[in-house]
């Protein structure tokens, strides 16, 4: 699935990591030394590296480039070192020991993240209006509002609200802000609120402190302090609990963090971006969210169209996918058909721009563009006596379908299941325990 560098000089844990990932169906290259690994990144650049930091020959963290996603791995973690670490472009920072899935985790993340770079394709260097309507897709259709004020709003600290349906690319654009802005040598740290139930988000966010609460074992910085100097990317905030909505308040004001059980406030420099597919304003006037934290959000709002409203850009964005995922499959680019085309332009995209990517990555795999047939219309049911389900077990039985649905595609990740439920994880929980969902050893 993809290239990755690991750097790790300890023998036995090499091969560990790398039967890991090979099994995973990813092409593994091992370097146990700083030398040997600079002469490779001298000669091709991987899709992800692993890194330790403690190499025989020096510092790892002088591996990273940002221009490779970065999972750095250390038997000695420390506060310092993991912001050192992100400062310096890892995605993930993990400390050994550390499980399987907690790796695999740290490289999908990472691959993700170097997807939304090379979508980008920007320099490191300032960025001019010109160079966004040359590379962002759609810059020159659908997006052209956005892209007239993004350099404007880049070149400042302002708060951004960006808007659309979920698929539309909000992070993508956050992270252009970000690397269009003078804070594109700081992080860049992202967070779905969706993902997260209420109890942990408030200690992902804002850290806690030792003895806050119950496996409270040591002092834990959130997110907020980690994108320090940097940007931090609230992915649907409106899913967001009203306390941790004050708390997130009390940072845009103060410009400072209080950890979850401390008492001392810690001044941050971030800049806020935060996105939502939800209506806000009407989330106010129900007493779901903050009107004062809305208007501290929307300094500049941003609204990005769904494809339905810019099918001028699909040849573009299919052109995109089918030379990215033709690339990263080493399987041959092809054409869509006249049907395949005539299909698309007729087709509503709900899932919107990420819908298009997963269709033309399958016709990658399959190397043809399968156009989905109209279903023949349902014969007439004859009702049968003591066959007539109630409304509420008719309910209960197609949420359950759709539940174990979304467990199997997600193969029993939740967060990932919620997200194309397009439900907080809060609700897949409930919705779990509801209809008596067990977990599986597999969900394949």
């Amino acid at each position: 699935m993809a290239e990755i560098l690991l750097v790790e000089d300890e023998k036995n844990l090499r091969s560990l990591f790398q039967d890991v990932l090979s099994k995973r169906g990813h092409r593994v290259l091992c370097c146990d030394t700083l030398a040997s690994a600079r002469a490779l990144l001298s000669k091709r650049l991987p899709d992800v590296m692993v890194v330790d930091v403690k190499l025989p020959d020096g510092e790892g963290l002088s591996l990273l480039d940002r221009r490779v996603p970065a999972v750095v791995m250390t038997a000695f973690g420390t506060l310092e070192r993991a912001v050192q670490a992100l400062r310096a472009g890892a995605v993930d920072f993990l400390v050994k020991p550390f499980d399987n899935a907690r790796l695999l985790s740290s490289v999908e993340q990472a691959l993700a993240s170097g997807e939304r770079l090379e979508e980008l394709e920007l320099t490191d260097g300032a960025v001019s209006e010109s160079d966004f309507t040359r590379k962002l897709i759609g810059a020159e259709g659908g997006l052209s509002s956005v892209v007239a004020v993004l350099p404007r709003v880049a070149a400042t600290d302002a708060t951004v609200m960006i808007t659309g349906e979920s698929g539309t690319g909000k992070e993508l654009v956050a992270r252009a802000l970000h690397l269009a802005s003078p804070r594109r040598d700081g992080p860049f740290v992202a967070l779905n609120c969706a993902a997260l139930p209420a109890s942990l988000l408030e200690s992902e966010l804002f850290g806690f402190e030792r003895g806050a609460f119950t496996g409270a074992h040591a002092r834990k910085q959130g997110v907020v302090e980690a994108a320090n100097g940097g940007t931090l990317f609230l992915d649907e905030i409106g899913d967001m609990a009203l306390e941790a909505q004050t708390r997130l308040l009390r940072v845009l004001q103060e410009r400072e963090v209080v950890r979850v059980g401390g008492r001392e406030a810690v001044k941050v420099d971030v800049r806020v971006v935060a996105a939502t597919h939800r209506d806000l304003a009407a989330m106010v006037s129900e007493g779901k969210f903050r009107e004062d934290l809305l208007y501290r959000l929307n300094v500049v709002p941003m609204r990005l169209p769904p494809l339905r409203e810019r099918r001028a850009d699909l040849p573009a964005l299919v052109a995109h996918f089918v030379a990215r995922h033709a690339r990263r499959h080493r399987l041959e680019a092809l054409e869509p058909t006249p049907e395949a085309w005539a299909w698309m332009n007729t087709h509503t995209w709900p899932g919107n721009v990420r819908e298009v990517e997963n269709w033309v990555e399958r016709a990658v795999i399959l190397q043809r563009f399968e156009v989905p047939t109209v279903a023949a219309p349902l014969a007439r049911v004859e009702p049968v006596a003591g066959a007539v389900k109630t409304m509420k077990e008719a309910v209960a039985e197609a949420e359950r379908a759709a539940v174990l649905n979304a467990l199997t595609a997600a193969k029993g990740n939740k967060a990932e299941a919620a997200r194309l439920l397009g439900v907080s994880y809060k609700t897949l929980f409930n919705k779990l325990h509801e209809h008596g969902v067990q977990e599986r050893q597999s969900w394949s």
